[in-house]
This record gives structure tokens, C-alpha cells and sequence, in this order.
């Protein structure tokens, strides 16, 4: 099958080269011209704006970051929207607000292209792996369509309804997980303050009811280490957190604790940490605390 892949940072590139190896041809496009560089290399055709794959392939994937970033690639000026391909359809992998991706699925259709909102779980080790959960949004036809390449990228499809279902549903689970680093960043710092070992500490907490599988990836893989190279961002869980409370302003429901979570992220941002991983919203509290977590 041809394919079509737009963005190809963190998540998009591995699972670029992972269809690559699935044996598609595969025509990329990406801001950036290392990662296309490294795809081309890898098998791939490259394509000189989002309209130029469209125009060239079966189905189309994007994984960006922001709903405008979205919006831009599949409906702004040189965009999927401009190939005017009817029966293609497009799968946006980004964790973006659900009326962002309505409205993509609404423009697309009008010249009768499909569309998908399908976000993925599970980091960079996931997508190199082929393992993601993927989250769909989506007429069942689309689905059906797009199902044996999804299966290809991930472990676990799940299709939750129309368009904008799967985004809503992810944004479900990251206001959890963002949330949850906040608590479990906080909860370390209080214990070493305390006089508390931070590994005795993550013992009992891992033994306790405060386990999560979060805990199981933030302590023991971040904190602990002190390793805060990236699997999801300060900035990407900023975000995550804007969509949850702008979908939440729209629906009128009332978000309490992710409006406090993203003040921290916010001051780590401003701290240096944008590009970080999520974990090291531990630090300003470290600095605050005038203590520090795991070994000197």
C-alpha cells in the first residue's frame, strides 16, 4: 500500500520507518529535513508539502503536536485538504481537542476524503516497537479501512465512536497521567523533606494503594536517576492540558486539579524544562524544598 506520513519528530519517525519495514512505500513530509534525510535512507520517497502526499498516496498519516499544527497540515494553504482525493483517508495521531478534529473530519469531507482522530499511547519505546495503544475516532468504513495498517504501529486499536472520540477518550487518560506525576513529584519531595530514603519510600509507595503503572514509569525510570531525557515533554504535557481544559470549557465541566497540574509544568517550562520529560516537574519543587531526590 502507499502511505503517507506527516511529522516526523519523537513518535512520527519511528513508526514511519516501522510501516517502511512492514513493506509499504512510503512518501514523508516533515519540517525538518534530518528526519526525512534518515527516512529516505531508510526506503521512503519524500514529498514537498502535506498536499504533494496526499496527492500520492492510498492513506495518510500525521502525528504533530498542537491542534493548530494539525489544522495547518490538513486543511491550511498547501494542505491534505488541497489534493481533493476522494475515498483517501487520513489519520491524525496527535493528542489534540476533540472540535480541532471535528472540524478536520468536516473539511476533509467535503471533498470526500475520510478522517480518523486516532492518538497514540505508549511513548517512542512503543512506537520503535510497534506496540502503541491507538484510540480511534471515526466512521466504522474508515476504520475498517485504516485497521490493518493501525495494527501494524500498535498492540491495542480501540474505536470509541465517531470523529473526535478517540481524542476525547485520550485526553481522558493524559489528565489522569499529567496529574499524577504532579502528586507522585510532590510526594517524593515531602518524604525526603521528612528524612525519608526516596528508594525505601518509592517501596512502600509501589507497595501501597499510591501504586499506578505512572508511578512504575516516573520513579524508578526518572526520579531515582535523575534521568529527565524525554519520553513526553514538559511541553507536550502543557498541551495535553490546555486541550483537556478548553474541552472542558466547551462541554461545561469543571477542571480543577489539571488547571493546578499545568501551573507546575508551566513553572518547570519557564525553568528550562520544556524539552525535559514530564518527570522533572520534580525539580522547581526540589529547588523550593531545598532538598533533592535520588542521588547526588
Amino acid at each position: 500500500m502507499r502511505i503517507g506520513y506527516i511529522g516526523l519528530g519523537r513518535m512520527g519517525r519511528p513508526m514511519a520507518l516501522n510501516l517502511i519495514k512492514a513493506g509499504h512505500e512510503v512518501i514523508v513530509h516533515s519540517r525538518s529535513p534530518g528526519p526525512v534525510e534518515t527516512l529516505v535512507h531508510a526506503g521512503a520517497i519524500a514529498a514537498a508539502s502535506p498536499a504533494e502526499v496526499a496527492e500520492r498516496v492510498d492513506l495518510l498519516g500525521a502525528c504533530l503536536l498542537t491542534p493548530e499544527q494539525s489544522l495547518a497540515i490538513f486543511l491550511g494553504p498547501r494542505g491534505v485538504v488541497e489534493a481533493k482525493r476522494p475515498g483517501l483517508v487520513c489519520i491524525d495521531f496527535a493528542t489534540i481537542d476533540p472540535m480541532t478534529s471535528r472540524k478536520i473530519g468536516a473539511g476533509l469531507a467535503e471533498h470526500e476524503m475520510g478522517f480518523l482522530d486516532a492518538p497514540i499511547s505508549g511513548g517512542p519505546k512503543g512506537a520503535a516497537a510497534g506496540t502503541l495503544s491507538i484510540i480511534v475516532g471515526g466512521s466504522d468504513a474508515d476504520f475498517a479501512r485504516a485497521r490493518p495498517v493501525l495494527e501494524q504501529l500498535g498492540r491495542k486499536i480501540f474505536h470509541m465512536g465517531p470523529v473526535g472520540a478517540g481524542v476525547s477518550t485520550k485526553l481522558c487518560n493524559n489528565l489522569i497521567t499529567i496529574t499524577q506525576h504532579v502528586l507522585i513529584a510532590e510526594a517524593m519531595v515531602l518524604g525526603v523533606k521528612a528524612g525519608i530514603e526516596p528508594r525505601r519510600l518509592y517501596e512502600v509507595l509501589s507497595a501501597s494503594s499510591a501504586h499506578s503503572n505512572t508511578m512504575e514509569r516516573v520513579i524508578p525510570e526518572h526520579i531515582l536517576p535523575r534521568n529527565y531525557q524525554p519520553q513526553s515533554t514538559i511541553e507536550s504535557s502543557i498541551k495535553d492540558l490546555e486541550c483537556v481544559t478548553a474541552t472542558a470549557k466547551a462541554l461545561g465541566v469543571r477542571m480543577l486539579l489539571p488547571t493546578v497540574a499545568q501551573q507546575c509544568l508551566i513553572e518547570a517550562s519557564g525553568r528550562g524544562h520544556a524539552q525535559d520529560d514530564l518527570a522533572s516537574v520534580i525539580l522547581p519543587m526540589e529547588e523550593i524544598a531545598q532538598i533533592r531526590v535520588g542521588p547526588a
